[in-house]
């Protein structure tokens, strides 16, 4: 059984409404993916995640999909994801790629330890 069929259709809307204030925003050019994503202070029984656009360039506060930070990332919310599945597994690939630079920061963003400028440079495009 995949792990995205234990989150009902509500929590996967509760995962993409969740507040962004605390996120950081990382745009295609820091990225190199064509979908805005977001990371930050979420917390709590979800662990760690980013949210991803689901228009191209754009920040849509309420029109994304949530992928969990994981050697091996999963879609939390497959029923809100629009943009094609080789975009999908792109972003996937740049969270395999990124892992340990993205767990540090989201452990920085729930602990207050930490440089977000210097996790965020380090970084890498895909």
């Amino acid at each position: 059984m995949k792990f995205t069929e234990f989150l009902a259709e509500e929590a996967q809307q509760t995962l993409v409404e969740a507040q962004l204030d605390e996120m950081a925003n990382l745009n295609p050019e820091d990225t190199g993916l064509a979908y805005v994503i977001w990371i930050g202070e979420i917390g709590g029984q979800h662990g760690p995640h980013i949210k991803v656009s689901n228009i191209k360039g754009k920040f849509a506060k309420g029109d994304c999909f949530v992928l969990s930070i994981a050697k091996n990332p999963v879609n939390l919310t497959p029923k809100f994801t629009k943009i094609p599945k080789e975009d999908v597994e792109n972003t996937m690939d740049w969270i395999t790629h990124n892992y340990d630079k993205l767990i540090a920061l989201w452990k920085m963003y729930e602990t207050g330890e930490g440089n977000s400028i210097e996790l965020l440079t380090a970084l890498e495009k895909v």
